[in-house]
């Protein structure tokens, strides 16, 4: 099997990665098949394996690693490795320079050995997800640090990362977002082959469409739904067997084009659930190309679509679904949406459709859709003008400049942005239309 291994990185990617098992189990349904010897769950043993080991035994545990610096591991119901947990007697002060320069110089090769230890029990290792927000000093420095590592030494394996970026809209809590994003984003750019962004403000917005105040772990369990489904044509029989690999292959048209976001259909705690469960397909799709369900608040018609990956648990029509997906590109064509830039992502497959007609837990239709858009200039143009004003003042860089990073590496950063920016702008339609959700 092509197995991946997952790292949560920071006080965020394990709180999440928590919610994320504890959801990646309930759909596995290990608690109810508690006799997985018998030959009706050999297929199950098969797919399963791809995110869990000890599968012979009464409780699988999943292939996971839990780093933090302080001693705050969250606590849960999961049988985790014991081994595979990792707490220090640290605090980044988020501070990205601190983790990266001091504290990763001793813990590093710690989790590179039980990297390894995890790795040989694979039969056909395909690539790792980080879950890790880089707002702060641990999940930035960690992620920074540990992503071009592993290139280095399994340089042939495919990077997810799941980051949790600073809000276009909100002031985060941390003064110095702006540093810790900029500079973790200058070393993932280079070894991590795709980037899928959440933020606090986009998941406040789904949460309040369905009547539910932001708390964060309703947060956890919201960005752990919506990565659980995404990961399910990896684990479940259906029609297109879908692996990190392939979704690369169908995103990233170009090696500096590799930001995504997510979205995600009504959940069970909705209000209108009883509504959701008459959803039909043109709902659901439409609910996953809507920038209402989008896990960052970027609007995606004020950019370009370039590719979407989607994923529908549930008995849904097959036919359905690629008619509203043909419909949606003659819709974006005869808006004129192609225009001459956009003969540079021609030939690009739009969409890559996964249907698994097995129920995500016990809601009768959910999906979920990686999509890439070059509306993430929004989330892009916000952390470079913030970026860019606390440097230019020179604000908290003595902290910084303390702990070994010096002017060239923010600069370095800032210029980063900067082309990462360019090319996804170079690409932005020129010409906006009234009603862009409306079509058929």
């Amino acid at each position: 099997m092509r197995e991946i291994l997952v790292l949560q990185l920071g006080g965020f990617g394990n709180k999440m990665g928590v919610k994320f098992w504890e959801e990646m189990f309930k759909d596995s349904k290990f608690e109810i098949d508690n006799n997985l010897h018998e030959q009706s769950n050999i297929l199950q043993l098969n797919t399963s394996n791809v995110v869990y080991y000890n599968l012979q035994q009464k409780i699988p545990l999943p292939r996971s690693i839990q780093v933090d610096l302080g001693q705050d591991l969250p606590f849960t119901n999961i049988e985790l490795n014991p081994c595979n947990q990792f707490s220090f007697n640290y605090s980044s002060g988020n501070n990205f320079g601190y983790v990266k320069n001091n504290c990763c110089n001793e813990i590093v090769d710690i989790i590179m050995d039980s990297i390894r230890q995890e790795i040989e029990q694979c039969d056909s290792f395909q690539g790792f997800q980080i879950f890790a927000s880089i707002i702060g000093g641990t999940g930035s420095g960690l992620s920074a640090v540990l992503s071009q590592t592993l290139k280095d030494e399994y340089y042939d394996t495919i990077i997810q990362c799941n980051l949790l970026v600073p809000s276009i809209k909100q002031n985060d809590v941390i003064v110095v977002s702006p540093y810790n994003s900029g500079l973790a984003l200058k070393h993932l750019m280079d070894s991590a082959e795709q980037l899928i962004f959440f933020d606090n403000e986009g998941i406040k917005q789904n949460l309040s469409r369905i009547g539910i105040q932001f708390d964060y772990q309703d947060a956890n369990l919201h960005i752990a739904q919506t990565i659980c489904c995404n990961s399910s044509p990896f684990r479940n029989p259906g029609d297109i067997n879908s692996c990190l690999r392939k979704l690369s292959t169908n995103l990233i048209p170009f090696p500096d084009y590799k930001l995504l976001t997510c979205s995600m259909t009504n959940n069970q705690q909705s209000d209108y659930y009883n509504e959701y469960q008459k959803m039909d397909e043109y709902q659901i799709f439409k609910e996953l190309m809507s920038t209402d369900h989008n896990s960052t608040i970027t609007d995606y018609f004020q950019g370009r679509y370039l590719a979407a990956a989607l994923s529908i648990r549930g008995e849904i029509s097959n036919k359905e679904i690629y008619k509203y997906c043909s419909n949606f590109n003659y819709f974006l064509e005869d808006k004129d949406y192609k225009t001459r830039a956009r003969k540079r992502f021609e030939g690009v497959n739009m969409f890559f459709t996964s249907i698994c007609k097995r129920k995500f837990q016990n809601y009768e239709f959910f999906g979920s859709s990686i999509i890439h858009s070059n509306s993430i200039n929004q989330q892009l143009d916000n952390l470079s003008e913030k970026f860019k004003k606390m440097y230019l003042k020179k604000s908290y860089l003595h902290k910084y400049i303390q702990e070994g990073i010096d002017d060239q590496e923010f600069v370095e950063a800032q210029s980063r942005l900067d082309d990462i920016r360019y090319q996804y702008q170079i690409n932005k339609d020129r010409n906006q239309w009234e009603n862009q959700e409306y079509w058929e």
